[in-house]
């Protein structure tokens, strides 16, 4: 097989399932492929791997439809390094928004570390609140905050509109 060219060789692939063919053509491109993509990626191996399997995978998928080009298109190797740019840019932009979502992330859970209350402080407060509640604002508050119920099921239990019951807690 490696006499032939990588047309002949991407044809046989794509008209004959030759996984010999592809595996010569993967033998052939995949240090251009790689390369090409750790580049990108400023040196992420991993990365680079990930990109390199995509591409090659593209490859297999649009087979057929590259043996297709006139022979006046770009080589194997154009397509291959287009497709590597393309599936490397993609994965850095990526790996860039997933940084600042986790950036975004971090940043809102220390400034709600920062502003939480300190319960060992307010467990007493709060006891002594709800103590100093009427029965039924207590039940309402009790059916709303800590059971969850919506305005209108808390109505329902205490025999109130849902306007009422929204008034009572609040």
């Amino acid at each position: 097989m490696d006499n032939l060219t990588d047309a002949g060789l991407l044809r046989q692939y794509a008209e004959g399932g030759s996984e010999t063919a592809f595996r010569e053509l993967v033998d052939r491109h995949v240090n251009l492929v790689h390369s090409a993509a750790m580049r990108i990626v400023n040196g992420d191996l991993q990365m680079a791997r990930d990109i390199a399997q995509a591409v090659f995978t593209d490859l297999a998928r649009k087979a057929g439809a590259l043996c297709d080009l006139p022979q006046k298109q770009e080589t194997l190797s154009g397509w291959l390094y287009t497709a590597t740019r393309f599936a490397a840019m993609k994965a850095v932009r990526a790996e860039q928004t997933r940084r600042a979502r986790e950036e975004e992330a971090h940043k809102m859970n220390e400034l709600t570390a920062e502003t939480a209350p300190d319960w060992s402080e307010l467990r007493p407060i709060l006891d002594d609140a709800m103590g100093e509640l009427a029965a039924a604002d207590r039940e309402a508050l009790l059916l709303r905050v800590f059971e969850g119920k919506e305005l209108r099921a808390v109505g329902e239990q205490l025999g109130l509109s849902e306007e009422a019951a929204r008034k009572r807690i609040s």
